[in-house]
């Protein structure tokens, strides 16, 4: 239901049905490749307008979107919160974001730390981002670390079993074979 569009390089003029109820200046078109900063939580970060357009994150789709007349990514400036420097600001922890936007970046091939307690905060933030996916990963880990602490309880059960059973032989045999 778009109508063509005619985006200039400087992103003022937009035509579309899917922006007709905004005014050029709360409007602003980027090249994927373009750079945006965001201030997460005071924490700086730096990456391209296609990551958080193609993140799948209702966060970022709320006010960055591909025209898919242009193929420009579309930035709804008054959805955003600006920091002085300009970066669009994000009111969450800085050291919890970098793990959300490397999973926008890699997506399941991210490396997810292996405490319990971080991947419960994870999980909180991929609730906050609707970002299903990354969720849906975090819960994997967490189930994968459940059962790799039931195997090593389970192991240090039996060792203990062991020793005990030593221990006993070598009381009852006074040390004797």
């Amino acid at each position: 239901m778009l109508a063509r569009a005619s985006l200039h390089s400087n992103g003022a003029d937009m035509h579309t049905a899917e922006y007709a109820d905004y005014k050029k200046e709360e409007l602003t078109a980027h090249h994927a490749r373009d750079l945006v900063h965001i201030n997460a939580g005071g924490t700086r970060f730096t990456t391209l307008y296609d990551t958080l357009a193609q993140s799948k994150s209702s966060y970022f789709l709320n006010f960055i979107r591909i025209d898919r007349t242009t193929g420009k990514v579309v930035l709804l400036q008054q959805r955003t919160i600006r920091d002085e420097s300009g970066a669009i600001f994000v009111n969450r922890d800085g050291r919890l974001f970098a793990f959300v936007l490397q999973f926008m970046r890699d997506g399941k091939n991210t490396v997810l730390p292996k405490d319990k307690d971080l991947l419960a905060q994870l999980k909180r933030e991929a609730d906050f981002f609707g970002m299903e996916v990354f969720k849906y990963l975090i819960q994997e880990t967490l189930v994968d670390l459940e059962k790799e602490q039931r195997t090593s309880t389970i192991d240090i059960a039996d060792i203990r079993n062991s020793v005990n059973q030593i221990a006993n032989n070598t009381y009852y045999t006074g040390g004797r074979n």
